[in-house]
């Protein structure tokens, strides 16, 4: 009985060997797995356009909210800025300040260079809500909250009253949420002076501070 056995248990041995051969040959036969995906047909010409629209989108995104460039018009500002000069100004949770350059929305002050109305004006922000502004166009002087200011910026002292305007030596109270301006070119400016069209500027309607002259390149400057 045990030599019938014996060729039984060597059979079953051939045979898993042999079937452990044909599965590695089997193996051997398929394919090697691929590290890396085919690459879809234009796939970098689509990456491309996609990062060319979300630059283009981003920059859009800056100049609307964050930046803007603006032409000076006029000689309302010299000789600060001078007509045609080119600055950028920003307006990303902007506060106007005393002494800050703005671009104002004048929808009732008439351009004096352009001879039309609504167009954007660039002036300086002199007072701010709450101070009181007293003018004296007989010195040229002028105070805020009581105090003579001291304007190394203007190109001449502040004699223009222009027509509707403000009443010589009388105090002026800043409203809420407003803001007075004026050029620095005193006697050629059309500004907050102007109570009847222009006069105490809503803060709404400043688009933004002007914080650069970037044009022309040899007169570069911070404001």
């Amino acid at each position: 009985m045990n030599e019938n056995k014996e060729p039984e248990n060597i059979s079953e041995e051939s045979e898993s060997s042999a079937a452990a051969e044909v599965e590695e040959e089997d193996k051997e036969k398929l394919p090697e797995p691929s590290g890396e995906e085919k690459e879809k047909p234009f796939s970098d010409a689509l990456d491309w356009v996609k990062s060319v629209v979300y630059a283009v989108a981003a920059v859009l995104m800056l100049n609307l909210f964050v930046f803007r460039s603006i032409t000076v018009s006029g000689d309302s500002m010299n000789n600060t800025l001078m007509n045609n000069d080119k600055v950028l100004t920003e307006n990303f949770f902007y506060t106007p300040k005393r002494g800050d350059i703005v671009i104002v929305q004048a929808d009732r002050l008439k351009n004096r260079t352009l001879d039309v109305y609504g167009e954007p004006i660039i002036k300086r922000v002199i007072a701010v809500e709450g101070d009181t502004v007293c003018i004296d166009f007989v010195k040229g002087d002028v105070f805020i909250n009581g105090e003579l200011i001291e304007e190394d910026y203007i190109k001449d002292l502040t004699h223009l009253n222009p027509a509707g305007g403000m009443e010589n030596g009388k105090e002026y109270t800043v409203p809420e949420n407003c803001v007075f301006v004026m050029g620095d070119n005193r006697n050629g400016s059309n500004d907050s002076r102007n109570l009847r069209d222009l006069g105490f500027v809503d803060q709404e309607m400043i688009m933004g501070k002007a914080f650069v002259r970037i044009l022309p390149f040899k007169d570069f400057k911070w404001l």
